[in-house]
C-alpha cells in the first residue's frame, strides 16, 4: 500500500514538474520564424557571401591579382588565374567554390588593397540544384557585392571604405525611371 502511495507521488511529482516547464515556455517569445516570408536579420559583423568590389567612383575593379586570398585559404576553395606582369597585373578569372568555404575570413585579412577587393556580405542563402551552381565565377561576385551595396541594414564595410555612416556613402545613384506617359 506505502509502495503505490509513494510511485504515485512520485510520478504526481513528474507531472507537476513538466506542466511548470510547459507554462514557462508557454509566456516566452518564440524564436523560430516562418522561412520562407520571415528571414533573419544577421548581425553586423556576420560573415556571409564572398564578393569582389568595385570602386565606388570610377566603377574599376580593386582585385590587383595578387594571389594572397588564394594563398590564404585554408580549403582551398579560391582559383584566381591572373593576366598582366607587374603593376599591370589583374584577375582574369576569379572562383570561389562555396560547397568548400567555411567562411573563416583569411581571405579577406589577407587582401593587401585599400579598400578590400574580397569582402564578406551579408547574404547567407545558397540556392542551386547542381554542385556547378555554388561554384561563382567574377561576374557572379561582382553581382554579389551590388546586391550588398544595396542592402538596407548594418553595414560593417562602411569603415573599410571610410565611410562614417549609412547616409556618408558616395557610391553612384541608380538612373530616375521615367514616367509613363499617358
Amino acid at each position: 500500500m506505502e509502495f503505490t502511495r509513494g510511485i504515485q507521488k512520485f510520478f504526481l511529482w513528474d507531472i507537476v514538474k513538466g506542466m511548470s516547464a510547459t507554462l514557462r515556455h508557454m509566456f516566452k517569445k518564440p524564436v523560430t520564424l516562418q522561412y520562407p516570408t520571415e528571414r533573419w536579420e544577421p548581425p553586423e559583423r556576420f560573415r556571409g557571401f564572398l564578393g569582389l568590389t568595385r570602386d565606388f567612383k570610377t566603377g574599376e575593379e580593386l582585385c590587383i591579382g595578387c594571389l594572397n586570398c588564394e594563398k590564404a585559404c585554408p580549403v582551398d576553395c579560391i582559383t584566381i588565374v591572373t593576366a598582366g606582369k607587374g603593376r599591370e597585373m589583374y584577375a582574369k578569372e576569379f572562383y570561389i567554390d562555396y560547397m568548400r568555404c567555411m567562411y573563416c575570413g583569411l581571405c579577406t585579412e589577407a587582401c593587401p588593397t585599400t579598400p578590400k577587393s574580397i569582402v564578406h556580405t551579408h547574404q547567407y542563402e545558397t540556392p542551386g540544384y547542381f554542385r556547378e551552381d555554388l561554384v561563382y565565377e567574377k561576374e557572379r561576385l561582382y553581382d554579389v557585392w551590388e546586391k550588398e551595396v544595396n542592402y538596407t541594414g548594418p553595414r560593417p564595410w562602411g569603415k573599410l571604405f571610410g565611410l562614417r555612416n549609412q547616409e556618408a556613402d558616395t557610391r553612384p545613384e541608380a538612373p530616375a525611371e521615367s514616367a509613363p506617359a499617358e
